[in-house]
């Protein structure tokens, strides 16, 4: 169960309250804890919690109050009387604080009495004179009733009408057990703690009167045996359990809140918006908001009764169902959709307000939805900074379940109170699986976390035989940092019994701050291996040419020097400055020719990893508790399906490590070998010759000696001198060596509310620290990565023109483009249309004497002659010329 939706309840009863004219004391009783969920925060759960505690039967009346956080019992003490004020009860109580209850039992004996077991009431100074009063006639009335038993009813003696009195109190008691009780000199007297209860039927939101289930219409008759039966009210009570509420008139409501709550439900589910023209303490008036729609609803607080009352009611709509509902508000958004966006937070705006209108038949905007998302996301943020409260209970409950796992954590002194730092994390069957045959090969890594808080996630993963991943350790801190990373490796060095320098030892990481120096401190004698596919990246970087790619994953393949240099000198020939600043990072952390021989891994690249992170991307949004919870509940899931899974798995070698070998029986078939009778041979692969010794399991290509599984020189010898391939595997790759490791579970836990109670302080949440900026919704990807989206990029590509075909320049800047090139406007080219489509004149140029200025010539189709015009001011000089036809 998720500890959000859980309320802590702290009871307390069999005591009283003691009032010395300044303060309110609670003196004597008992205490007990109790869980409940949120959602199921009722009077009758109370009730029933209580009843775990003490002894309670059905006829007995409990009075509940509880203590408003942070006050004091003078003036914080509450009553507790429905499901309404349990509700504002759950909400005032913020994650981490406990509900303090303060509970006032009536108990019935077997004569119907009534006996004060405790009291919560403002004449607290006179009730222990109450209790002994009572207590007296309790007894009178058990001896009474123990005389009596043997005699009929008509055969009573005058001794049990003191009894009898006390009865008829007890059922006044039962009537208004909000009264005060007083004592005088003869008897035992019921005052009503309001001096005048008839003019007190208004129920105020927050002020309401407490069991008023119990006293609506004085709904209680008395029994021929004395016991109060409740009588059935002749008003019809509102159904909150149904999908769409009904109304009539006379329905009652427990107060004007939940009235209000359904007429607002009441819209959303018949997609109506409703207004309330009338929203007072004692009454309240709603009407469809429809231009000439009658529905009309009215309430307000009932003369016959203290409940909300509907008085006038029109149920006729005229009106169509809307898509504007104002009811439709960020908050109720958030509060129906919660749920999803907390399990999926990167949920798009544009998919949840098409939900919004598919579900709730509204057309809301995107600033609305995106009010509603980030009301959800300051819950989540809330929720975090009340998780980090619990880790000290939840570092006792893994050792109690788990015994022999390391659960260290650290607070930051930074501060003067407590505050969380880090928290590292390693079960005990994660430790000796992986001692149980693990090759001694670990892949470290960091990711971010992708929740509402800071901080990162540090991981450390093995190897299993079939060349799985297999967590064994995980932490939180602030950032990946020289200590942070000495801390966690500090840790696991401990767990895994690693040698104090290193020796025989394989880490392989990516080339994360601080890492490497924490390393290099820690474990000097360690083999250091560093992805080659973030050394490849930052190597591309400068030299980008696709041609360079396979060169360069030759020489980190490589698995002997000679084929590296053979390798590197191939890549020279492309890129001399390549080949050069490849030897920048020393090849003994990333090529396979200066990897040591006896780890058993040819690995290269920490994908492992980078697998890890993926596979848990989705819990590293949640609090710490619930992320640490989620990454324990996979890894627990995982270790019994491995071990499930290697139940039908057949032969002496896992199947992964199968299918790499028969990889390299395909590869054998361009290999020859000659055999010298004994373990040698000589292998010719093209134009290379290695040797191959099967007694010692050696190849000169050393890829043999490094992984532990024949090369592809290696199997041809085999095959030559008719020996299986499989037997020459290592043991570290069997199914048996398989089994040892997953035969570790891990043992189940308790949920949150069965946690034990430590004497740790409470630690609070690390500071948040907001990043200048846009938060970026997507991680950095790798410039070989390919781009996401659905579209093929144009990254890399050169343009050309579709005018000269040219790559330096497009279209619109071409400088040989005329009519064609230039695009005209929609309107421009309409205008010229009209102008094309109007009738032209005929062109008929006047002849005036002048000076010629200007000449023009104008070719006549008809004729096979031209004229020679002249023009000054508003005269034309017509020449005529002869011309040849052309």
């Amino acid at each position: 169960m998720d500890n959000l939706d859980v309320l802590c309840i702290r009871f307390h009863f069999g005591g009283e309250f003691d009032y010395d004219g300044y303060s309110v004391v609670y003196n004597g009783g008992q205490t007990e804890m109790s869980y409940i969920e949120r959602d199921k925060v009722a009077l009758p759960e109370i009730r029933g919690y209580l009843g775990d505690h003490v002894s309670l039967s059905e006829e007995d009346e409990v009075i509940f109050h509880w203590l408003f956080p942070g006050a004091e019992l003078n003036n914080g003490l509450k009553a507790l009387s429905d499901d309404k004020e349990c509700l504002y009860m759950a909400q005032c109580i913020i994650m981490g604080d406990v509900a303090e209850i303060y509970a006032e039992i009536l108990k019935h004996n077997e004569d119907d009495n009534v006996v004060l077991s405790n009291g919560v009431s403002d004449d607290s100074d006179v009730e222990d004179d109450i209790e002994e009063e009572y207590d007296s006639h309790s007894d009178a009335e058990d001896s009474s009733e123990t005389d009596g038993i043997a005699e009929d009813d008509e055969e009573r003696s005058e001794d049990d009408e003191e009894a009898q009195e006390n009865r008829e109190h007890a059922n006044k008691v039962k009537k208004n057990p909000c009264a005060t009780i007083t004592v005088t000199s003869d008897n035992v007297v019921l005052v009503s703690d309001s001096p005048n209860k008839q003019d007190d039927k208004g129920l105020d939101d927050d002020t309401d009167t407490p069991f008023l289930d119990s006293s609506e219409e004085a709904s209680y008759d008395d029994a021929e045996d004395g016991e109060a039966i409740r009588r059935k009210s002749r008003f019809p009570k509102y159904d909150s359990k149904a999908h769409t509420p009904k109304f009539e008139i006379g329905m009652t409501f427990a107060g004007r809140a939940k009235f209000k709550e359904a007429v607002i439900k009441y819209g959303l589910v018949t997609n109506r918006h409703i207004r309330f023209p009338k929203d007072e303490a004692k009454k309240i008036r709603a009407r469809c908001s429809w231009k000439d729609c009658p529905w009309f609803i009215f309430a307000s607080n009932g003369t016959n009764c203290d409940w909300f009352q509907v008085k006038t009611f029109n149920d006729v709509h005229n009106c169509p169902k809307r898509r504007d509902n104002r009811l439709v508000t960020s908050r109720r958004i958030a509060d129906k959709y919660e749920h999803i966006i907390k399990s999926n937070p990167s949920w798009k705006l544009q998919s949840l307000k098409k939900t919004v209108r598919l579900d709730m038949f509204a057309d809301v905007s995107i600033s609305k939805v995106k009010r509603a998302k980030g009301i959800v996301m300051r819950r989540i943020y809330d929720a975090c900074r009340g998780e980090y409260s619990k880790v000290f209970e939840y570092q006792a409950e893994i050792l109690r379940s788990n015994p022999g796992s390391t659960v260290a954590i650290c607070l930051d002194h930074e501060y003067n109170w407590p505050v969380f730092q880090r928290m590292y994390v390693c079960f005990d069957a994660c430790k000796k699986g992986f001692l149980a045959g693990c090759r001694k090969v670990i892949g470290l890594d960091g990711c971010f976390f992708k929740g509402a808080c800071n901080g990162e996630l540090l991981c450390a993963l093995g190897r299993d035989p079939n060349n799985q991943m297999y967590p064994i350790a995980w932490a939180v801190v602030e950032k990946e940092t020289k200590d942070t990373w000495s801390w966690f490796i500090g840790l696991l060095q401990k767990d895994l019994n690693i040698d104090p320098h290193g020796a025989g030892w394989v880490i392989i990481s990516d080339q994360q701050k601080g890492l490497v120096s924490a390393v290099e401190e820690f474990l000097p004698q360690i083999e250091h291996r560093m992805c080659t596919r973030h050394i490849y990246a930052n190597w591309r970087k400068k030299y980008r040419d696709q041609a360079f790619q396979k060169p360069f994953w030759k020489c980190a393949k490589a698995s002997c020097r000679p084929f590296f240099n053979f390798c590197r000198a191939k890549l020279a020939q492309l890129t001399p400055a390549g080949a050069k600043d490849m030897m920048s990072t020393e090849p003994m952390h990333w090529s396979r020719a200066w990897f040591r021989i006896g780890s058993n891994c040819d690995s290269v690249d920490n994908n492992m990893c980078e697998s890890f992170n993926n596979w848990i991307i989705d819990i590293r949004a949640h609090p710490i508790i619930s992320m640490f919870e989620g990454i324990r509940t996979k890894v627990y899931v995982r270790i019994q399906q491995n071990r499930s899974k290697a139940k039908g798995w057949l032969g002496r070698i896992c199947p992964n490590i199968l299918k790499k070998l028969n990889k390299y029986i395909d590869l054998s078939g361009n290999c020859e070998a000659i055999w010298n009778g004994k373990d040698g041979f000589e292998v010719t692969d093209k134009d290379k010759r290695y040797t191959v010794d099967l007694e010692k399991r050696t190849c000169s290509c050393r890829y043999w000696q490094l992984a532990g599984i024949p090369c592809a020189h290696a199997i041809t010898a085999l095959f030559v001198s008719s020996k299986q391939p499989e037997d020459y595997i290592a043991d570290c790759y069997s199914v048996e060596v398989y089994n040892k490791i997953y035969d570790h579970c891990m043992m189940p836990m308790e949920g949150m509310m069965q946690w034990p109670i430590t004497g740790h302080p409470k630690p609070g949440p690390p500071g948040y620290v907001k990043m200048p900026g846009r938060p970026r919704k997507e991680r950095r990807r790798d410039p070989l990565e390919a781009k996401k989206g659905k579209k093929l990029s144009k990254t890399g590509t050169k343009g050309r023109c579709s005018q000269c075909k040219q790559t330096t320049h497009n279209i619109r800047t071409c400088p040989m483009k005329g009519n064609s090139g230039k695009k005209i406007s929609v309107q421009e080219r309409a205008r010229e249309v009209q102008e094309c489509s109007r009738p032209q004149k005929r062109f008929r140029p006047s002849v005036a004497a002048g000076t010629s200025q200007q000449k023009v010539h104008i070719d006549l189709p008809s004729q096979s002659s031209s004229l020679s015009i002249t023009k000054k001011g508003q005269t034309m000089k017509v020449a005529r010329t002869n011309t040849t036809k052309k």
